[in-house]
């Protein structure tokens, strides 16, 4: 009975402890946050910008809310929405301020800290677990990402539970049990709603445990089959609704953004090496010198001693699996993210908490050959990952930055001015012509929604096309004089044209810590903005009958009106006009083009569907609603239907891009005997279509 007592109280001074370190860390980031944060730039802004629509979608911020589960998913079309809105709730929680949302990373960092315990505990106990916490808290990268409004903080957090509780499943000496399961299902699905980088934990870790299972029970295979396809299901709503969106906007960032940025081939030497390098700075100096020496020593020693029959494993731990997950994933995680083509830092994230494992395990080597052959108190080794953190350059960041109450935020200044010209809730749209860390269309909407405003910042100026739509509709622009950050020489020739017209006159002059200042600009009362894009848009609506022509058209001018009106307060105007006539006309081809193009624009395919069918009735010798209609089924997941449609259509009306889209779609449905087909008609209709589409450049 008191050996039980100790046992427990030691258990409550463990916990403790953690607890105590993650409210040391926390003081540490909110000194950070509430003194020295900077003005949230590109990808800051854009994930407080999601964590904000969640937040409004769910009614946390005392909003109207969504109107449906759909209405929710359309908030995150790019990545997934978990971590949006659990920061979301932190929001309504504590305020929607940047160093107030940033409570949310202290959460995910108490998340991340518990877990590493875990993570401890599991492998070699309670010493072995401090050393983890520790070193974790006083890891410089971590630090940044605690300080830095990103998504790789909650994505590791999440990261390290799963692979605690899929590793803790899959041992054979101690898992295998229902609520194990349960529990990594849990943990997998919630990594996977988070960002789409878990996949590169996450798929060979599900390999590796598929290799294995072939040695383990029907049981256990059982489980694993469950796992999969629940976790399946727990991802399928938000990919069924966004997956378009998805596909191309990871090829933009994956694959776009790296030859953008001029990243080394991924087979290059340069590319295989790139992360290394990093590991000094991601753990500072000291600790990555006594974690990495640690296992180098233990590893020279185990070699000195070898033995015939013993195995790698031996080296650390009597219980070979626990570190074969650790080390297998380590390896795979890496080796998949450095074959990712586009480079940074922070990619390599996923693989932080393994390498923190292995680094506390060298300090746990020193302590041992401290404590046998110096009789040292390995508890002073606990003080190394704190002294690490001081001289790294975690601390310079709060000696370089000016303390915020001296700081000049331009952006909270425009959005001030821009407000106090219109009514609380009146929805405007600013154009943010300069790109700059300061001045974006992302915290421009950021600052602009903050305590439930609705301006909204949009990017115009990428093309000499948008000068002219520019000069007519737009009511705020935003200038920059001196460097215009990552903006191109289209975007200088729009800067130039809004200066030269006499249509907007400058409301302020804005000062910038460079070179140079930022201007709002005004639409003049003389000079009246008339967009009365609603009537545009039923014009080219109706233009869809004309194919691929008509959808170029269509789309050129979407485009730019999306950016001009950020709201889409036209859509609402074409929808009642549309509903209105259809009451009283239900054969109104006119408005049936305009609802089927609202429903595609909305990312409502099978709702698209019902008025193109009529529309296919209605026109019998068209064959673009056929046409249309077996596209929004393919990306309704329905080659089925598709493939009837675009059959039947191509008796009707023989066409190359019919016959394509049917051969399409019927491959999907695992009619591969039509892969001949397609081979002949895909590369006719797309030939077709440039033909069709060369009369615009005419």
């Amino acid at each position: 009975m008191f050996i039980k007592k100790n046992i427990n109280h030691s258990k409550y001074i463990f916990w403790i402890s953690i607890l105590f370190i993650w409210i040391l860390s926390t003081i540490i980031d909110r000194i950070w946050w509430n003194f020295y944060s900077n003005t949230p730039s590109w990808d800051q802004a854009d994930y407080l910008n999601s964590a904000l629509d969640h937040a409004r979608e769910l009614s946390f911020l005392r909003e109207d809310g969504g109107s449906d589960f759909s209405s929710l998913l359309d908030k995150s079309p790019k990545i997934p929405p978990l971590a949006s809105i659990i920061n979301g709730a932190v929001i309504a929680f504590a305020g929607d301020s940047p160093h107030q949302a940033a409570w949310s990373l202290s959460f995910w960092n108490g998340f991340l800290l518990f877990n590493m315990a875990s993570w401890g505990l599991y492998l070699r106990g309670k010493f072995f677990g401090l050393f983890c916490v520790v070193i974790s808290a006083c890891s410089p990268f971590l630090f940044h990402l605690r300080t830095d409004y990103v998504l790789e903080l909650p994505l590791i957090s999440a990261i390290t539970f799963y692979l605690f509780h899929l590793g803790r499943w899959s041992d054979k000496s101690i898992g295998g049990k229902w609520i194990q399961l349960t529990i990594a299902t849990f943990a997998c699905s919630i990594s996977l709603l988070i960002k789409q980088s878990s996949l590169l934990v996450i798929i060979p870790s599900l390999l590796f445990i598929f290799i294995i299972s072939f040695k383990r029970d029907i049981k256990f295979r059982l489980q694993f089959l469950c796992l999969v396809l629940l976790n399946i299901l727990a991802i399928l709503p938000w990919f069924y609704h966004n997956w378009i969106m998805t596909l191309s906007g990871t090829y933009r960032a994956v694959f776009e953004s790296a030859a953008i940025e001029g990243d080394p081939s991924i087979l290059g030497f340069k590319s295989i090496f790139w992360y290394f390098p990093y590991l000094d700075n991601q753990f500072g100096s000291i600790i990555f010198f006594f974690g990495f020496s640690g296992i180098l020593f233990a590893f020279l020693t185990y070699i000195r001693s070898f033995r015939a029959n013993a195995r790698l494993g031996d080296i650390f731990n009597k219980n070979n699996y626990k570190w074969t997950w650790i080390y297998i994933n380590l390896i795979t995680c890496w080796t998949f993210t450095t074959f990712i083509p586009n480079k940074d830092e922070r990619y390599i994230a996923c693989t932080i908490p393994l390498i923190i494992l292995l680094l506390a395990l060298g300090f746990t080597k020193w302590s041992d050959w401290l404590d046998t052959y110096f009789k040292f108190n390995p508890y002073g080794l606990f003080l190394i990952p704190f002294l690490s953190f001081l001289f790294s350059n975690s601390i310079s960041k709060f000696n370089t930055l000016q303390n915020i109450s001296s700081k000049y935020y331009p952006v909270k200044d425009i959005i001030s001015t821009v407000r106090s010209d219109q009514t609380f809730d009146k929805k405007e749209t600013v154009i943010v012509v300069p790109s700059t860390p300061d001045i974006n269309q992302h915290n421009v909407s950021y600052f602009g929604r903050m305590q439930g405003g609705n301006i909204l910042g949009r990017q115009l100026g990428q093309s000499l096309l948008h000068i002219e739509p520019v000069l007519k509709y737009s009511n705020w622009i935003i200038l920059a004089e001196g460097d215009q950050g990552s903006v191109s020489s289209n975007s200088l020739a729009l800067d130039e044209a809004v200066r030269d017209s006499s249509l907007f006159t400058q409301v302020r002059k804005f000062s910038r810590e460079k070179e140079g200042s930022y201007t709002l600009w005004k639409r003049s009362s003389s000079s009246i903005k008339q967009n009365e894009f609603h009537n545009r848009f039923i014009e080219l609506a109706k233009g869809m009958e004309q194919g691929p022509l008509g959808i170029k058209l269509i789309f050129d001018e979407i485009e730019i009106e999306h950016m001009l009106d950020g709201h889409f307060q036209y859509q609402s105007i074409v929808r009642d006009k549309a509903l209105s006539k259809i009451s009283s006309d239900p054969e109104n081809v006119e408005s049936l083009w305009s609802l089927s193009l609202l429903k595609i624009l909305s990312n409502r395919p099978s709702e698209a569907d019902i008025y193109l069918r009529n529309l296919e009735i209605l026109l019998p010798n068209n064959p673009w609603p056929s046409a249309y209609r077996t596209i929004v089924n393919l990306a309704s997941w329905n080659p089925w239907k598709a493939s009837l449609i675009a059959d039947r259509a191509h008796k009707r009306n023989p066409n190359y891009f019919l016959k394509s889209l049917g051969d399409t779609s019927a491959l999907f449905r695992g009619a591969f005997w039509r892969l001949k087909s397609a081979l002949n008609s895909v590369p006719n209709a797309i030939k077709s279509v440039d033909e069709a589409l060369k009369q615009i450049e005419k």
